[in-house]
């Protein structure tokens, strides 16, 4: 059942929502926020455009479930990066760039859970999405290979 409202009012919420999981990210490091709540935020909007426009009609750059190992990836790397210095796992480095400001390496932390968590309920979502409701009956339009019994 697709509803106009609900399209009509995810084009707004969907970038907004996007924007504020941005946002949560990068004010993670001084203020609550990161990457859990970051990741949770993208993948709300990702649940509303499923919501809004179904299965096929939400297409996405990169799988989800690609996108969810890439996070588990980067976060695996982010905590190995100390060990290689002879630091302890999740020691970063942190610092100042001249036109960009201050910098901490558990950004890089926080980015893959963010894709770990925003992609695996995206795909989580997408799963549920796609498994028939219906009672066990055919989708509506299927051929059956049963032959009817007189």
């Amino acid at each position: 059942m697709k509803s106009v409202l609900l399209q009509q009012v995810s084009r707004v919420l969907v970038p907004l929502a996007l924007a504020v999981g941005v946002a949560l990210l990068l004010k993670g490091h001084d203020e609550p926020g990161g990457g859990f709540v970051a990741g949770l935020a993208l993948g709300m909007a990702g649940v509303l455009a499923l919501a809004a426009y179904g299965l096929r009609k939400t297409r996405l750059r990169l799988s989800s479930e690609v996108g969810a190992i890439v996070g588990i990836a980067l976060t695996i790397v982010s905590l190995l990066l100390p060990l290689l210095g002879g630091d302890a796992m999740l020691t970063h480095a942190s610092g100042t760039l001249p036109i960009l400001g201050k910098w901490h390496g558990a950004l890089l932390f926080d980015v893959g859970v963010m894709l770990a968590v925003g992609c695996g309920s995206m795909a989580a979502a997408q799963a549920l999405w796609a498994t028939p409701t219906n009672g066990g009956q055919e989708p509506s339009g299927a051929q059956s290979t049963r032959q009817e019994e007189p």
